[in-house]
């Protein structure tokens, strides 16, 4: 489990938490709209972890990427 050592840590995680609980979101509706909607990730959790990390970019923890990610798409409430 990713345990974020400073503040910054813990936005990285929030920030793919919400980028994914977002994605994971729209995927359930057939009538939204915008730049999520569409990318066309559907329920695809391989396309919403692969966007979400693009998204983020190169700079980011990816341990907190991927433990945000992980969480949305379990359905869990946000750790940090």
């Amino acid at each position: 489990m990713f345990e974020p050592t400073d503040d910054g840590g813990r936005m990285v995680y929030r920030r793919a938490y919400g980028e994914a609980a977002r994605l994971v979101e729209i995927a359930r509706f057939d009538h939204c709209f915008g730049r999520d909607f569409a990318a066309g990730l559907g329920g695809n959790a391989g396309a919403i972890v692969a966007e979400v990390r693009r998204r983020m970019g190169p700079s980011a923890d990816p341990d907190a990427v991927d433990s945000g990610i992980n969480d949305a798409l379990a359905g869990r409430s946000p750790s940090w």
